[in-house]
């Protein structure tokens, strides 16, 4: 409004002149109000609701701009469940509100606004306003062969109908909508069929659905093939298939690794995305046994196409991530994918959000944008095994999936592909679907959802609902177009109704004598009396909403002026009402008094039909739901009645003011409602189980799925469970819930008796527990009549025959694993020497299995449930434990024998030294060879070690082998002490030697054991002709290539340790004899030469003689020196001037000594070893032993003077 402002300075006069001021008033709570569609009494869940808030100030007038922060809250009445809301600033005073509620019900919405200086908001005019939310789809009646429940398959939808494919072995169905009805049909289409499969795609390819990977339900594999479906006619359906792929080259590699230029065939794959381009399909990413994948590849899948050309596309831009369960389509030349399963750094699975946009650019070319910058909306939850679909021209929608969370989500978004605008047209609870979420498709612009009614086994429930024409029936100027209308007649028709009623309070005396007419007048002073706020609210909702129409030209006029006169006429009526009140008083009075005495009557009736209530068949569960329902209509209707009746005296007692009578009557009739509906709770449970227990029943025994069972059945506790607390101490509860446990403990039981381990005899066990005779091979044999055996009273007995069972069977495949293993184990055979006989021997991997084997077997020995195979057991136990013995002992004995055989057999001097014992061993190895062949021809080793009296004999063998091993070894010692070179060679070698005694040619080989540094012999002839030994020419050593030769051949006769004996002396003597002759030689020729001589040992023996020669001269000449007066030191110097040529080298290494090389001292000392040939340099080069020489000389030791 325009002020006008003047001022006045320190209480003096006010100024002249003045200014002029707009002010604008503050906005007001109490004065904003809410009107459309989103504040009406009825609305719809799931899609969004408009209304608009006008913002007015203190003096009730609109405000014109905007700014005002107002809050919106939408939440049901119980407080348990909360809807979406946003606001948008209009910028001139009006506020567009729109909110969403996941589920029907009633809400209520709260507005309010926090004024300037406020502390807390407060709720505008007529907030919070309560609204009920109803169900908005079209649920429809499921007849036919209504498939099963099942994970990983696929809907679709072709020539108008459903077609659901995969998740379990039925193949092919096909829904056909209807008016009243939706039916199923299971289709058989001709030509070759696929694997049945899961996690696959199907894609409507022109005209015709294309299957591409998935799992197979055969053998888990990932496939990579193609087949198309058809309708060809009517009724027929047709399968087809490509007869070959082409392999293509990989332009990209996972991160780290090269691609490769070798073509490769099209990967299999699960969860992928699939796309329709035209005639060809495009798969992106999906899951195989390699991990996740980011293979992205196009082939041909137009109809009859024989071989399938893939290739990669290049793709240009960002490239995404590895994925798997992404949801995506194309539309307007765009591929769109949004959301999948993908990796982190570390490795775990993450639920991803990304929008990834690949713009079509040629031929094979792609252009990747991850998350546009320039996309807008409400963005959608991270999702997997989401689905996309081409909803209109230029637009996608988008369907559920599931969230991080691993709960489904029930919403849908519209994502404009031309400007990337989202949009959410839809937002429902998880929990109005399955836990696995519902089938989506489109059919006629409809969303369809196909899912499984609460504890159902089948896909029973498809609904439907189209978005579009839902979202755009509430729009506000659509829906208010019409609503207002109705408003302002419902309006006009309450306020003409009240004004008459006004007017009949005018005859006073009537109203005395007519209650009829007393109690028109008192209903209209109660609707006025407690509609009179929400009254006001309507017209100014009313006048607003107009307001708002006329601004979208919508020819409002008639409909406003309507509007002043029913305002007109109800502001008469609020002003007749208090004067009306005041007339009618007294006669008020006097019939408020009968009504209350009513009253109270009527409430102590109720409380005796409460009493009475609780003990009806309604509460016994021996009733039967056959009983039940009957007597639930009929006491539904009593307290119908009842209720009816007390809805009267309510509103006598609200018109006359007497609500205070009403509240206990009020609260026993909605007690017995809650109880009634609680009891009807139980039977509506007591049906639903007892149906769904019957139709399982009445399941053969070879097609029982127990885990569907047990599944619904732990559905059906739930169900117990959440029933109303009031009637658990009911016998009808307890009933209920002792059937549902019985069956729930039942199924357990029956999924153990339907294990493959169940014999003859455990049935015959089970029957003899139950005292319930059965036959289990009939082919009528259903589930009903095993749980006529009330297998819940058996549970531990049941529990202990199918344990015994299992661990029969576990023992069973063992026996029978022990049957095959040891039927193909055979021995190895090696052939011994040069000879017929084979030594035997077990593999590695065949004695790791004997010791497993024997665990094995000694365990089922310690199982309590072993008699039902003693003596398969005991069998294995004694023949495993027979192998295990005969192979050590056999082994034992080999190893023995094959030593001995070459003393006791081939040596002669043996056979002679030993005739005992070489008769025994003769009998031994004819015996051992028996059994070594007796083995070679058997072969396997169960067979080979199990024959009677084998061990004992083999026992027997290997003390006579041990016997014959005494023998050999007193033999051995005699022959060590003969040659005590002996001890030190080994038993092995020793044997060898004493074998090949008479061949001394063979024992060469070990002369190195016996004698340092003799590598062997050199013999006269390697090969001498028989009854004639070699001849030892001379030694060989076995460091380096020296030999020394006898003088005298060696004849090597006797045995062997004589000759060895011999050999001994002849080293000995013949090394005398060439130390001798070195010893001659070493004075006649230069010392480099006489070296290359002789052998080393002879040149370090004749060294060590000439050296000590040498010293023994040194100490001659130093004790000379001394006698001539010479020091010690000059006389070292002298020695070793005699190595150079200059007498000045010695004081370089001698400096210490007190004489010089010119003394004649030294110049003597020089000339007498000049003419001693060597001996200077020997004596530097033992010069450590001048410490000990001049030590014993009375000599200054070195470094002294």
């Amino acid at each position: 409004m325009p002020v006008a402002v003047k001022v006045s300075i320190n209480g003096e006069g006010w100024t002249v002149n003045q200014q002029t001021y707009s002010y604008f008033a503050n906005t007001a709570a109490r004065n904003c109000m809410a009107f459309g569609p989103g504040v009406l009494a009825n609305v719809v869940f799931g899609v969004e609701i408009p209304f608009i808030i006008q913002a007015r100030d203190t003096i009730n007038e609109r405000r014109t701009s905007g700014g005002d922060k107002f809050s919106v809250e939408v939440v049901s009445e119980d407080n348990k469940v909360q809807g979406i809301a946003r606001i948008e600033d209009l910028q001139d005073g009006r506020y567009d509100v729109r909110y969403s509620v996941p589920q029907p019900g009633s809400y209520l919405v709260h507005v309010s606004y926090a004024e300037l200086g406020g502390t807390a908001a407060l709720a505008i005019r007529g907030s919070p306003f309560r609204v009920e939310a109803a169900d908005p789809w079209s649920r429809h009646r499921v007849l036919g062969a209504v498939p099963a429940k099942r994970k990983g398959a696929t809907l679709s939808v072709l020539d108008g109908e459903l077609v659901l494919y995969g998740g379990d072995k039925s193949g092919v169905t096909v829904c056909m909508p209807g008016s009243g009805e939706w039916r199923w049909t299971s289709v058989t289409p001709s030509g070759t069929a696929p694997d049945d499969r899961l996690l696959h795609s199907m894609t409507n390819v022109d005209g015709q659905l294309v299957v591409f990977g998935g799992n197979s339900l055969g053998n888990g594999s990932e496939l990579a093939d193609m087949y198309q479906l058809k309708k060809v006619s009517a009724n027929n359906w047709a399968w087809s298939c490509p007869k070959s792929h082409t392999p293509y080259v990989r332009l990209t590699a996972p991160a780290g690794q090269e691609p490769n230029s070798t073509p490769q065939p099209v990967s299999g794959r699960s969860s992928h995305a699939a796309v329709a381009l035209d005639q060809e399909l495009l798969v992106y990413g999906g899951e195989n046994k390699s991990g996740i994948l980011s293979e992205l590849c196009i082939g041909d899948a137009a109809d009859g196409v024989q071989v399938v050309n893939w290739r990669e596309p290049v793709l240009h831009g960002d490239v995404p991530q590895p994925r798997k369960g992404a949801a995506a389509a194309c539309c307007q030349g765009r591929i769109v994918m949004l959301g999948g399963t993908g990796v982190n750094a570390e490795e775990q699975p993450v639920v991803l959000d990304e929008l990834v946009m690949l713009d079509i650019e040629g031929a094979n070319e792609l252009l990747c944008t991850i998350n546009p910058s320039n996309a807008s909306g409400p963005r959608p939850a991270p999702r997997t095994g989401a689905v996309m679909l081409e909803y209109m021209e230029g637009q996608l929608l988008l369907y559920g999936g599931m969230g991080v969370d691993g709960k489904p989500l029930n919403d849908a978004f519209t994502l404009d592909v031309e400007t990337l605008t989202w949009q959410r047209v839809y937002n429902g609870s998880a929990d109005l679907v399955g836990p696995q979420g519902a089938l989506a498709a489109l059919l006629d612009g409809k969303l369809v959802l196909l899912d499984s009614a609460a504890g159902s086994l089948k896909l029973d429930s498809i609904c439907s609902l189209d978005l579009m024409c839902l979202t755009n029936s509430y729009n506000f100027a659509t829906k208010m177009k019409t609503d207002s209308v109705t408003l302002l007649e419902g309006l006009e028709s309450w306020v003409d109704k009240q004004s008459h009623s006004m007017d009949a309070a005018q005859n006073l005396e009537k109203l005395s004598g007519n209650f009829d007419s007393l109690l028109k007048v008192m209903d209209s002073l109660y609707q006025v009396r407690v509609k009179k706020a929400d009254m006001d609210l309507l017209v100014e909702q009313l006048r607003e909403t107009l307001h708002v129409l006329a601004a979208d030209k919508v020819a409002t006029g008639k409909l406003e002026k309507r509007v002043d006169d029913v305002a007109h006429k109800w502001d008469e009526v609020k002003k007749l009402q208090p004067q009306v009140k005041s007339s009618v008083e007294p006669i008020q009075a006097s019939q408020a008094g009968r009504i209350r005495k009513e009253v109270e009557a009527f409430t102590t009736r109720v409380a005796q039909y409460k009493t009475a209530f609780h003990s009806r068949p309604l509460y016994k569960y021996t009733t039967g739901c056959a009983n039940a329902y009957p007597l639930l209509d009929t006491a539904a209707g009593e307290m119908a009645k009842l209720k009816k009746e007390c809805t009267q005296y309510a509103e006598l007692a609200s018109i006359f003011e007497l609500t205070d009578a009403m509240g206990p009557v009020t609260a026993a009739i909605k007690e017995l409602f809650e109880e009634l509906i609680a009891v009807k709770d139980v039977w509506d449970c007591i049906s639903m189980c007892e149906t769904q227990f019957q139709t399982w029943r009445r399941t053969l025994w070879t097609e029982i799925n127990t885990s569907d069972m047990e599944e619904g059945a732990k559905q059906f506790v739930k169900d117990v469970k959440s029933l109303p607390k009031k009637v658990r101490d009911e016998e009808v509860f307890k009933g209920l819930d002792n059937m549902v446990k019985n069956f729930l403990v039942s199924v357990p039981l029956v999924a153990d008796l339907r294990s493959p381990a169940m014999r003859d005899r455990h049935w015959q066990q089970l029957m003899e527990a139950t005292k319930v005779t059965f036959d289990i091979h009939d082919p009528t044999f259903k589930l009903d009549d095993l749980l006529a055996l009330e297998l819940h009273k058996f549970e531990e007995k049941v529990g202990e025959i199918v344990d015994r069972a299992q661990k029969e069977e576990k023992m069973e495949n063992g026996l029978n694993k022990l049957e095959d293993s040891w039927a193909k184990v055979t021995f190895q055979f090696q052939k011994h020497k040069d000879t017929e006989v084979y030594t035997v021997k077990m593999a590695e991997e065949d004695f790791e299995m004997l010791e497993d084997n024997q665990v094995l077997v000694q365990g089922m020995m310690a199982n309590r449930y072993m008699n039902t195979f003693r003596d398969q057991v005991l069998g294995w136990n004694k023949k495993l434990m027979a192998v295990a013995d005969v192979v050590a002992i056999l082994t034992e004995i080999q190893r023995t024998w094959a030593y001995l055989e070459s003393l006791f057999v081939a040596s002669e001097e043996v056979k002679k030294e030993l005739p005992e014992a070489t008769v025994r061993f003769a009998r031994i190895d004819a015996d051992v060879k028996s059994v070594l062949a007796d083995f070679k021809q058997v072969q396997n080793c169960v067979a080979c070690c199990n024959k009677d009296g084998l061990l004992k004999f083999l026992e027997k063998q290997q003390t006579e082998l041990e016997v014959c091993e005494k023998a050999l070894a007193d033999y051995m010692e005699s022959k060590r002490r003969a040659f005590p070179r002996f001890y030190f060679v080994s038993t092995a070698d020793l044997l060898d030697i004493l074998s090949n005694g008479n061949n001394p040619v063979k024992v060469m080989q070990h002369m190195s054991k016996c004698f340092q540094a003799i590598d062997k012999l050199k013999l006269d002839a390697e090969n001498p002709p028989a009854g004639e030994r070699p001849k030892g020419l001379g030694m060989i050593s076995c460091v380096g290539e020296e030999y020394v030769a006898f003088k005298q051949p060696l004849p090597l006769e006797n045995k062997v340790e004589s000759y060895m004996n011999d050999i001994v002396g002849k080293m000995r003597g013949e090394l005398r004899e060439v130390l001798r002759d070195s010893v001659a030689d070493y004075t006649t020729k230069p010392r480099d030469k006489w070296l290359f001589d002789w052998p080393f040992q002879i040149i370090l023996v004749v060294n060590q003689i000439y050296w000590c020669q040498e010293v023994e001269q040194v100490h001659c000449l130093a004790f000379e020196l001394k006698t001539a007066g010479l020091l010690w030191p000059a006389a070292v110097l002298s020695i070793a001037a005699k190595q150079v040529t200059v007498p000045y080298l010695c004081r370089n290494i001698f400096g210490w000594m007190s004489v010089t090389v010119d003394s004649p001292a030294v110049q003597l000392a020089a000339g007498y070893f000049r003419q001693s040939n060597h001996w200077g340099a020997l004596v530097i080069h033992q010069f450590p032993l001048f410490h000990t020489c001049h030590d014993a000389a009375g000599l200054p030791a070195n470094g002294q003077r």
